[in-house]
């Protein structure tokens, strides 16, 4: 398994776990910690992008290495 999937993956369990707190927590003080954490989600978004564009960069690099 690749860096980025264990990326992706750790970062989708940590939102379904966001997501199962929202259904079953209702103090209104819990749903906004909640909330404050899931105003990241589009940055990690963008982020796990830039991750994979580096990997495909750098495998690009070690096979244009190789080919001498």
């Amino acid at each position: 398994m690749t860096e980025y999937n264990q990326y992706v993956i750790a970062i989708n369990k940590i939102f379904e776990c966001t997501n199962k707190m929202r259904e079953n927590w209702k103090n209104i003080d819990n749903i906004n910690y909640i909330e404050s954490i899931e105003e990241y989600k589009q940055i990690v978004i963008d982020n796990a992008k830039l991750f994979s564009n580096t990997k495909v960069i750098e495998e690009k690099a070690m096979e244009e290495l190789g080919d001498d």
